[in-house]
This record gives C-alpha cells, structure tokens and sequence, in this order.
C-alpha cells in the first residue's frame, strides 16, 4: 500500500501516460478521416490565403464589365451547365476563357474538370456525366482580356437548385 505523501508520483506517472494515451488516439482518428485539402478558387488554402485581395479586386473589376448567370442546368446522367456570359451592354461574349471543375464537397477524387463543348451567343454549355447522385460543388473560372473571376456554387442533384456562395 502507498503511504500517504508518495502518492503524487503515481498520480503524475498515470497523468503523463494518460496524455501520451489520448495523444496516440487522436492522431489515429485523424489518419482515418476522410480529409482533403480545399480547392475553393481552384488553387491551394495557402495561395488564396496570400492573394485573397487580388482576387477580391478582380471580382470587383470583373462585375464592373461583365455579367454571367446560369442559363440552363441538368445535373443528372449526360447532363449540362450552361452560362450565359454579357458585357454590361448587354453583348454576347464569345471569346471567354472558361473552365468548370464539378467537386463532391467532402473528397475532391472525383473532381471533374471540364471546358465548354461549345460556345454560342455567349452561351458557354458544359457536358457533365457526374458518376453519382448527392452534394456538388461547382467552381468555375472566366477570364475575358485582363478581367477574370471565380464562381462558387453549390448544387444537390435532387433538389435541382444552384446557390452562389
């Protein structure tokens, strides 16, 4: 039996090995996870991290010029994304660089990244055959001239809504 007063040495020991315990633990629920690294504006958190005003700014000096709405979408099996993409005049543009990259929101192993099939009247139509039904994210990249901009969309393919954010 411990005296009393050599009791404390035990305690620190069973303390010290609960921590390492606890710490070991941690770490190998987090190997587990399923965690990917964010591709929010097609780049790495670090990269937007460092440029997030410069990307703030062209978004600005984007929509001072231009206007780009969804024109039509079919999110299912052989489907499609349109977008119809204006000067502020309302002109067509037909001489936009565009790119779309369809991610599910919790692994981007799956990422589909897509240009236009076809451009017409300014509007830019993206084939999709996404391999399965639920949460996507959509992010797409234009760039007219100097101006570009990022769009950040969600989308659930059986409520058949699309939401900037």
């Amino acid at each position: 039996m411990i005296k009393n007063g050599k009791i404390w040495p035990v305690m620190i020991a069973l303390a010290i090995f609960g921590v390492v315990l606890l710490s070991y633990w941690t770490i190998k629920q987090t190997f587990k996870a399923d965690l990917t690294e964010s591709d929010m504006f097609m780049s790495t958190y670090q990269n937007v991290n460092d440029d997030i005003n410069d990307i703030i700014n062209k978004k600005i000096a984007f929509n001072k010029n231009y206007t780009i709405v969804i024109d039509s979408f079919n999110l299912s099996k052989n489907g499609y994304v349109r977008y119809k993409l204006t000067d502020k005049e309302g002109k067509s543009v037909n001489d936009a660089n565009l790119s779309l990259v369809f991610s599910r929101p919790s692994n981007d192993a799956k990422d589909l990244k897509t240009k236009p099939s076809s451009v017409k009247d300014g509007i830019y139509s993206f084939e999709v055959n996404l391999p399965k039904e639920g949460r996507w994210d959509l992010m797409l990249f234009v760039k007219v001239g100097d101006k570009e901009r990022y769009y950040n969309l969600k989308t659930d393919t059986r409520s058949k809504k699309i939401k900037e954010y």
